[in-house]
Parts: C-alpha cells; structure tokens; sequence
C-alpha cells in the first residue's frame, strides 16, 4: 500500500529544510570592536608576507566612526572609505595612496589591487587572523600588530643642533644585528649643508637641505667596495632618498616618513 504524504505536512518540511540551510549558510557579522587596532600582512595570495616585502611589511586599521581604512602597503601610505555589511562583505574600492618612490622591491600594487577587491568575504579565526576571501579563496590574512613607531615630541631641529655624528640604533623594516654584521651606519652633518658617514661598508657623502625640520638629501655618492652584503646599506641609503621629518629628544635624532619612525641615531660615534 502507498503511503500518501499530507501536503500540509510536505510543506512544513520544505520550510523548515530551506531555513535550516539559510541558517548554515550564514555567517554571523564580525564583532567590530574586534578588528579595533592595527593589523600587520601576515599572507598575500598564499605568500609570505616577509617573502613579498623586503622592508616594511603592509599593515591597515579601521575606523568605523569615519568608515575609513588606512594604513601602509609598504611604502606608501594609503587611505580610502569602505563598507562592511551584515553579511562580513568588505569592500573599499577607492583607495588613494601617497606617489613616493619605493627602493626596496616589494608587491605594494598587488596588495593594493586586493584590498580594492570588492565583495570580499571578511572573517576572524579562533587564531585571531584577520583573513580577505574572494569565492572561498583566501586573498589576504593580517594579524594583529602593535601600532608603527610615531616619533615623539621633539626640539626644533635647526643646524647647530642637528651637526656632528650620529650612529644609527633602528632601522624600518630589518633587525641592526642581521642587516649591519659589519660596521654601524653613520650620519654627519656640518654647518654648510654637506652629510656623510658609513653606510655599513662603503663610505658616503651627499648634501642636505634643513626647512622646518624636513631633512631633504641630494644624491648619495658611495664607495664601489666588494662587500659582503649590501641589504643593509642598500635600506638605510635608500631611506635617504627621500624628504625625512627630523626630530631631535636630547641626543636621540629620529627621521620619520608618512609619520612612522623609519631611522633612529644616537649622537656620536661608537669607537
């Protein structure tokens, strides 16, 4: 004998089946205060962040007051509005960044073409990674990170104060003891606009111009020395190719870059 199935009944189980998969199938928003801090690249597309990026590593916040994310892709600053639904769809598809000019190879665009992309899928794990999926593939992964170095209040720079040596005790983006195995980098300025000094193994020499505490450098002139690695060297010049906020906190000089801490000295030079 068949079994007839009431239509009533038929119905209340189609119901009950549809919201049950809606119920799987949705995600719970993301508590915000949750993603208060900043967030260091941990992933770009399944590569290693400290793979990807030679020097400063990308990092971002969020600001739900002002819906805006900011932060560094490695060079540049950048800054942009964006949206994060019900549904943990992140979107920020207008980002703008600072124009500088990056020394240290670095996949910057890419990161920026990522975090553009629109729609992606935001989630935060037990781990507390902060992952970016674009159809179930992990674009981006963060976690969390300490605020970048900011410089601290300072003296007016002028040149009197900031001439003499200084040995450098902090670099952005390397540890001192791996990138200088050798020599310490040293900065020297005199009255008359010039600066010089060790780069950790080729002498330099390049001129400076001083305006309300912006350190802008002129070429970097250096020796050809066959030494045996040139990253360090390479970093630290490389930060001088651009215009530095300088500050000065008794015999501590620091130079800053989009507002990040990126050199530190120490008056004099070690013996």
């Amino acid at each position: 004998m068949k079994r007839i199935l009431n239509p009533a009944v038929l119905v209340i189980a189609i119901i009950t089946l549809t919201f049950g998969l809606q119920s799987c199938n949705s995600a719970k928003p993301v508590d915000k205060t949750q993603l208060e801090g900043y967030w260091t690249l941990k992933t770009l597309k399944g590569e290693d962040a400290k793979t990807a990026f030679a020097g400063t590593l990308p990092y971002l916040q969020f600001d739900f007051a002002k819906n805006l994310v900011s932060g560094n892709g490695g060079c540049n600053g950048f800054t942009g509005a964006f949206t994060l639904t019900d549904k943990n769809e992140f979107s920020a598809p207008n980002l703008a960044a600072t124009m500088m000019m990056c020394v240290q190879a670095n996949k910057e665009p890419q990161f920026f073409t990522a975090l553009s992309t629109p729609n992606l899928i935001l989630s935060l794990d037990k781990e507390g990674l902060l992952t970016l999926s674009e159809d179930k593939t992990v674009i981006l992964q963060f976690e969390k990170g300490e605020a970048p170095k900011v410089a601290a209040a300072t003296d007016i720079v002028n040149a009197e104060n900031l001439a003499g040596a200084w040995t450098l005790t902090s670099i952005a983006g390397g540890d001192m003891a791996t990138l200088f195995t050798g020599k310490t980098p040293t900065l020297e300025f005199t009255a008359d606009g010039k600066a010089f000094g060790n780069g950790g193994c080729n002498t330099y020499r390049t001129s400076y111009t001083l305006q309300e505490n912006t350190v802008t450098f002129g070429p970097v002139m250096s020796t050809k020395m066959a030494c045996p690695s040139l990253k360090g060297e390479g970093l630290f010049t490389g930060l001088l190719a651009s215009p530095l906020q300088a500050g000065l906190n008794g015999d501590k000089l620091t130079f800053s870059k989009e507002g990040n801490v990126v050199l530190e000295f120490v008056k004099g030079v070690a013996e």
